[in-house]
């Protein structure tokens, strides 16, 4: 796909959306297409039209209805689709697609309730399939593997450097970079939203309309938002002059916490502009949904944030960790690391987009709190690490071929800011702004992966570290560090001798959690020594 005209209509009261959208393809490959293959999550109906012509899904084998579930009305393919092309589009040739499709709630499914579309608050991405075969879906089970009679499945992505997963980005396989405009209609009383500018306003048959434009190619990766909002507005000017529009659009009660969002927008732009280079866009929107879900997601220049996640919460206590600010850093930090740099679809790669954003919420949270106030969070990531591996069913990988979220989150975070803390912020910062510059908004492959991340900040960190580097981006280290003694002798004045008796240890493990004790170990280790707890004027303890 490289381009896409969205034609969307919500109508909140009957939980329901109908969508039009225009897609522009082009055959990439080296070979002649003769069919789509479509897969739709939601298993909802939709018609096509390819070049003008209407086509309809070739005939093949149907799953029986499950057992025990009178509910459905038909057996079904799981929303798998192929639809057979009235002729095969050659190597290079484009075509136009329309797919025509209605989201409704007319009642319940059987596992629950869709929460997409509701009467106040709808969040969306529309509803369109998706193009290809997804071997993600798969059964990945080893037990309901074998139950069906299948092979094992390997759940690592492609090998580095591999051609395929090179050329194809780790978010989308059915698109690289594209043009985005979008026609979205709501209720009057609703404002309704889609990533790009706000070209029009207008109202008509008792519809309210909004046209947005993306003025510079995009990832494909798209979201409708609509509801009742009150909206804040501010700006953000950096040092050269430079504009960007800040607009959160949240519940009219839902105000407290307003100033830390917007601190944390400001703050996170003026840091990632000035360390890991500029900001691609004019805006960034912030959407509160509500609290049905626990996330915030950030797609190009706008991000849903759920009403669950700090709108409403209490950080009077200045011993309280401002997850707020820090949730919307990490968020407006996948601006720069997942929308200016895609990661390909190789292994490791979601670090680029996850680990570089917690990271970036982290430099600028210090800057904020200071680096106190950040012990207790990342004591909190390196707790989430360990129960992770600790639960893990199969195996876990090394950091640069991370395939789990306590990785390339928690282990990711740990891992970075440590490097940030041995060779220093300025270098680390340095070498991502490096890597940023040799691969941001590209649209032709060879796209991002973790190992190319490695070798830009392989650059900057001394021989003397080195062995860091390759302990934890290479091998998995576990570390037991304990005092085992430990006295102070007060001396004259404010001094006194501390004496202490250390014991640090190093094991490697392999990927199924066997540890080996580390030879040779001589590491770094910082070791701590505390004065009382006292309370300082602003209550932090």
């Amino acid at each position: 796909m490289t381009g896409i005209k969205v034609f969307a209509d919500v109508y909140p009261q009957n939980r329901s959306i109908a969508v039009r959208a225009v897609l522009k393809l082009q055959n990439k490959s080296g070979q002649a297409i003769d069919s789509l293959h479509l897969l739709s999550n939601d298993g909802q109906q939709y018609q096509l039209s390819f070049n003008g012509k209407n086509l309809k899904p070739a005939k093949f084998e149907v799953r029986p209805r499950p057992m025990m579930s009178l509910f459905y009305a038909k057996p079904d393919t799981g929303g798998y689709r192929i639809f057979v092309l009235p002729k095969r589009l050659a190597p290079g040739d484009s075509a136009t697609l329309v797919i025509r499709t209605v989201l409704s709630n007319p009642g319940f499914v059987n596992d629950g309730y869709r929460r997409e579309i509701i009467q106040n608050g709808t969040f969306t991405d529309g509803g369109l399939p998706s193009i290809g075969y997804n071997s993600q879906l798969e059964l990945s089970s080893d037990e309901d593997r074998k139950k069906h009679k299948l092979p094992k499945k390997e759940e690592d992505l492609p090998p580095h450097r591999d051609p395929y997963g090179e050329k194809t980005l780790l978010f989308n396989d059915d698109a690289d970079f594209i043009t985005f405009e979008c026609t979205i209609s709501t209720v009057p009383d609703q404002i309704a939203i889609a990533p790009g500018y706000l070209q029009k306003e207008w109202q008509q048959n008792g519809r309210r309309y909004f046209h947005y434009v993306q003025d510079s190619k995009i990832d494909y990766f798209f979201n409708l938002v609509s509801a009742r909002y009150t909206v804040l507005r501010d700006k953000w000017v950096s040092p050269e002059g430079k504009t960007v529009n800040i607009e959160i659009f949240h519940h009219h009660e839902h105000a407290y916490n307003l100033d830390r969002m917007v601190a944390s927008l400001k703050n996170g732009l003026s840091y990632f502009e000035e360390n890991f280079g500029p900001y691609q866009f004019r805006q960034v929107r912030i959407l509160e949904f509500p609290r049905y879900a626990e996330f915030a997601q950030s797609f190009p220049n706008t991000i849903p944030y759920s009403e669950d996640f700090g709108w409403y919460a209490d950080f009077s206590d200045p011993n309280k960790y401002d997850y707020f600010y820090y949730v919307t850093a990490h968020e407006l930090a996948h601006q720069w690391w997942g929308h200016q740099v895609s990661p390909n679809y190789t292994r490791g790669s979601n670090l680029i987009s996850e680990s570089l954003a917690e990271y970036s919420a982290l430099m600028i949270a210090q800057k904020q709190y200071g680096r106190e106030n950040l012990q207790r969070f990342l004591k909190y990531d390196l707790d989430r690490y360990l129960r992770g591996r600790a639960s893990e069913s199969k195996k876990e990988n090394v950091f640069i071929n991370c395939n789990r979220p306590y990785q390339w989150y928690q282990k990711g975070s740990l891992i970075l800011y440590a490097l940030q803390d041995y060779v220093g912020e300025e270098k680390l910062n340095g070498a991502i702004r490096a890597f940023r510059d040799s691969f941001a908004l590209r649209e032709t492959p060879p796209f991002a992966g973790s190992y190319d991340l490695y070798n830009f900040i392989k650059k900057v960190v001394p021989d003397s570290l080195q062995y860091y580097l390759e302990d934890s981006w290479l091998k998995i280290a576990l570390y037991e560090n304990r005092i085992i003694s430990a006295k102070a002798k007060k001396l004259d004045g404010d001094r006194y001798e501390v004496t202490l008796k250390v014991k640090s240890r190093k094991m490697y493990a392999d990927e199924k959690g066997n540890e080996a004790e580390a030879k040779n170990m001589n590491d770094y280790i910082d070791i701590g020594v505390f004065a009382e707890d006292k309370v300082a004027k602003d209550g932090k303890s």
